[in-house]
């Protein structure tokens, strides 16, 4: 798994917020997550110190199934705008690439375990083809909306680095809070 920086801790408010955001279909809260999304993409930068030259910004990718649900891709929506909130900032060039897919089917992650998070997801993303010219070499920034066992971040790397991609590191608005036992 990558290193991750997350805004704040999954629990509510923000677990309110993300929750009707992608679940809900409430895009309104858009304005809400885009400055916690973009500060925890500047965190990340600024914690692997990439100031400057060119970051793509890869989104973690909706099930197909999802997409078909909702309608539309609501992590490269709130990607683009936290890059475009960043737009004119001291750093590198952020450039979003939705360079990921799903070639398996899988399961809704809520309710599994981390083992079986692992499980659903090995082997489960690759790089759409089109992309791979744009990610080989490249600093990668992974971005999801919730870092809970690092199954979906640690996947989408494998997948990234498979392709060629250079660094891997995470950004995400949440993350849950380990618990023993």
């Amino acid at each position: 798994m990558p290193p991750v920086h997350a805004w704040g801790v999954y629990a509510d408010p923000l677990r309110a917020a993300v929750s009707a955001w992608k679940d809900v279909g409430r895009r309104d809260l858009g304005v809400v997550l885009t400055p916690l999304l973009a500060a925890s993409v500047d965190g990340a930068l600024t914690g692997v110190g990439w100031h400057e030259g060119v970051v793509v910004v890869v989104p973690a990718p909706s099930a197909r199934r999802a997409v078909r649900e909702r309608g539309d891709t609501p992590m490269v929506t709130l990607c683009r705008a936290a890059v475009e909130e960043l737009a004119g900032s001291t750093g590198p060039t952020l450039r979003v690439a939705p360079a990921l897919r799903h070639v398996r089917r899988v399961e809704d992650q809520s309710g599994l375990g981390t083992v079986e998070r692992r499980g659903n997801l090995a082997s489960a993303l690759s790089v759409i083809p089109l992309w791979h010219n744009v990610i080989r070499g490249r600093r990668i920034l992974l971005v999801d909306d919730v870092v809970t066992t690092g199954a979906t971040f640690a996947e989408a790397a494998r997948a990234l680095r498979a392709a060629g991609s250079g660094s891997v590191v995470g950004a995400s608005m949440a993350a849950t809070q380990r618990t023993r036992g």
